[in-house]
């Protein structure tokens, strides 16, 4: 504190890319930090007027600085559910994690479940039997997901306690064990606390998450991390109605409530249609390969516009999640007519997902001001573009509508990236690999898959930042770096604007600061 008693910087940032977000590129700077807020940015030569005799100074090359990110679609719940319990990674066979179950029952009190993750289908080379559980374990649930989160190696009591079975073991299927989980306020507090420490390492210092009906399992612990000066990120929250229908009078007092500058409450979160790649999507047009067939699941569109319109009528907003283009255009409908039918066109809804829009309404989304939450990672979903889904269930001549950022553009829609975490972990060089490039994972197919529909790299940053901070109404004090906003600073150890492609996906964090208290540094190991 003495260093801005005199005027100085109590730490100081320089390196040769410097990116604001005001601009499409980096330049050499500093920025100059005074408490939880940025005092000065500007060009080398004007650095040392800041810098006294206790001012920390960063010399950071050629590292690349930015705002923090804010992950604008995360869900804690679902993270928190896939790594409780025993470790299944490294079991190399279904003896082995059968043994390792026992061990883990020994340990725990008998009316306590026995959960465990990360066990692989591709190493065992099938699924696990659930008989093996039922004999072993005849009085107490057993629930251990897999690697890729699609299957449940479950026992009988398990399925009638909670009512989801071994391949239908969604998020939302799992509601009633995931509300149970949440109820252990100290290993949920410590979980989360775990769960902040992970995403400081990705650069993240904002984050929206996505709670199920009243999210009352996680914002008494929020509350106290606020209260306590604690929280390593700033928590925005969306309600999500799963277990209990949408709590329009809850909304209305959580939007009084959380309104604090790490705690804030952003409205609700309601489901459209299922997923494209199994049919649940729904779309204008019969799947390529299901004739007749346009979804497998139909959507309450009513029952979606109701909601949304009271939601609306309180100035509360809402996040439509629509994969299918049928469903992006009833989404862009409901929320054109309840912006007219309300008269308030101010409130910032947005579509989530938006896997494969119709040109039209991408043009309709840009003139009704709706945000787009998508999942700039999501081509990593398939090892490789011979093996991706999208010719396969729209047609190989339509496969290039699937994920269209550039037409998103060209439309003027305000872009924000997440990660609907667990699907993905944060990251911001994944995301210019997939969303930028353009490549699989395994860096097919040559020149990009369709990189004209891509978003410039530097687009991509601004949807992480900027955008991001837009949505949650957060644009006056973070998402940019300008004097005077909360100084929440994410630094990569190179340049991400000017990586090669074949090298961008190793780019790493090695400085996360957020509010100004620096929450991951990789030269001190912390977080």
């Amino acid at each position: 504190m003495r260093a801005v008693e005199h005027g100085f910087a109590e730490r100081l940032l320089m390196s040769s890319a410097v990116f604001t977000g005001l601009e499409d590129d980096a330049s050499p700077g500093f920025i100059a930090l005074q408490g939880e807020r940025i005092a000065a940015i500007g060009n080398p030569a004007e650095a040392a007027a800041w810098i006294g005799p206790e001012t920390l100074v960063h010399n950071l090359g050629d590292a690349f600085i930015m705002s923090g990110v804010h992950d604008n679609h995360v869900f804690f719940t679902g993270y928190m559910s896939l790594h409780r319990g025993v470790d299944l990674t490294n079991a190399v066979s279904i003896e082995d994690a059968l043994q390792l179950l026992i061990q883990e029952a020994e340990r725990l009190p008998s009316d306590q479940n026995v959960y465990a993750y990360g066990w692989s289908r591709s190493l065992w080379g099938k699924n696990p039997d659930q008989s093996l559980l039922d004999k072993a374990f005849p009085e107490r649930a057993v629930i251990a997901m897999n690697l890729t989160k699609n299957y449940c190696w479950m026992n009988q009591m398990a399925q009638d306690k909670y009512h989801f079975t071994p391949d239908h073991c969604s998020a939302e299927e799992r509601a009633e064990l995931l509300h149970e989980m949440m109820q252990d306020r100290e290993l949920v507090e410590k979980e989360f606390r775990n769960f902040a420490r992970m995403l400081a390492k990705q650069g993240v210092t904002s984050i929206k998450d996505i709670g199920f009906d009243q999210h009352n399992g996680l914002l008494p612990i929020l509350e106290e991390l606020e209260a306590a000066g604690e929280m390593q990120m700033r928590v925005h929250f969306a309600l999500e109605p799963v277990l209990q229908p949408i709590d329009i009078p809850t909304g209305i007092q959580y939007k009084e409530r959380y309104q604090g500058e790490h705690l804030r409450f952003q409205g609700f979160k309601l489901m459209v249609d299922g997923v494209v790649a199994d049919h649940t999507g729904d779309m204008l047009e019969p799947y390529a390969d299901m004739a007749g067939v346009t979804t497998v699941r139909p959507v309450d569109y009513d029952a979606i516009e109701a909601a949304v319109f009271e939601a609306g009528s309180h100035g509360i907003k809402c996040c439509l999640t629509a994969e299918g283009d049928a469903a992006i255009r009833r989404a862009v409908d409901i929320i054109e007519n309840c912006q007219q039918k309300n008269g308030n066109h101010s409130i910032r809804h947005s579509i989530s997902d938006l896997e494969y829009p119709h040109p039209d309404d991408l043009i309709r989304m840009g003139k009704n001001g709706i945000f787009a939450e998508v999942y700039a990672q999501i081509l990593l979903l398939n090892p490789s573009y011979e093996e991706a889904y999208m010719a396969d269930v729209a047609g190989k001549a339509n496969e290039g509508r699937f994920y269209d950022y550039k037409s998103m553009l060209n439309a003027n829609i305000p872009i924000t990236i997440g990660t609907d975490l667990p699907l993905f972990i944060t990251s911001v060089p994944d995301s210019l690999y997939a969303a930028s490039i353009r490549l699989f994972p395994d860096g097919s197919p040559p020149g990009g898959w369709y990189p004209e529909q891509g978003m410039p790299a530097f687009e991509v940053l601004k949807a992480w930042t900027l955008n991001g901070a837009r949505h949650c109404g957060m644009e006056e004090s973070t998402g940019t770096l300008e004097a005077g906003k909360y100084a929440d600073i994410a630094v990569f150890d190179r340049n991400l604007l000017q990586t090669a492609a074949t090298d961008i996906r190793d780019a790493q964090v090695i400085l996360t600061i957020a509010a100004g208290q620096i929450t991951y540094s990789v030269s001190r190991k912390e977080g």
